[in-house]
């Protein structure tokens, strides 16, 4: 570093001229300083940046985007699958047609259908994507969306024993005037995650 008023050589702290002694306003670790606050400064903004692109994106992320939107009818039939075990001692004490047969439940719903990118909703019920098997369409005539939902569950929270265990399968029937375009939506909606 050099005198900014004689030129004279000096030490890179030094405040003031050793030869003249005039004041020197940078020195060399002024500079230095300067440089490393406006690199902090600079990093500091790009990982604030960062940070709030991130969070837009989550935001984003969770999100649900609509596929189809309409008016539907839905059978739902529901049965739970009672465990080899539980069928087996009713089977032996004479109960079977009262506690070991499989249990069916049929409803009907009736209303607005929305197909996001994450469930089914139709009046008040929600259909996860992931619990769907399978996905048809079946009739002639009278066209019908054949949904099979499954899930496993432990009876009374206890693990998967043989007289534990069950499962509850779920079937739905979906009518609707435009069945073509709540199909589409369905399979638009399923296929969102999957990048090519």
């Amino acid at each position: 570093m050099f005198c900014e008023d004689c030129g004279y050589s000096l030490k890179s702290e030094a405040k003031f001229c050793s030869k003249c002694g005039s004041s020197q306003v940078t020195s060399q670790t002024d500079v230095e300083q300067d440089q490393l606050k406006s690199t902090r400064d600079d990093l500091v903004e790009k990982v604030q940046t960062l940070q709030a692109e991130e969070s837009i994106h989550n935001l984003e992320e969770g999100k649900e985007k609509a596929y189809y939107r309409g008016e539907a009818e839905l059978l739902v039939r529901t049965t739970k699958h009672h465990g080899a075990g539980r069928k087996a001692a009713a089977f032996v004490t004479g109960t079977y047609l009262i506690a070991g047969r499989d249990s069916k439940r049929t409803t009907k719903v009736k209303g607005t259908i929305v197909v996001t990118n994450k469930a089914i909703y139709c009046a008040g019920n929600k259909f996860e994507f992931d619990q769907i098997l399978a996905m048809t369409i079946k009739g002639t005539f009278q066209k019908k969306i054949h949904l099979t939902l499954d899930k496993s569950v432990g009876a009374g929270g206890r693990g998967a024993g043989l007289q534990s265990s069950s499962r509850i399968s779920i079937e739905i029937e979906i009518s609707t005037n435009d069945i073509n375009g709540l199909f589409k939506g369905l399979e638009n909606a399923r296929m969102s995650g999957v990048e090519f």
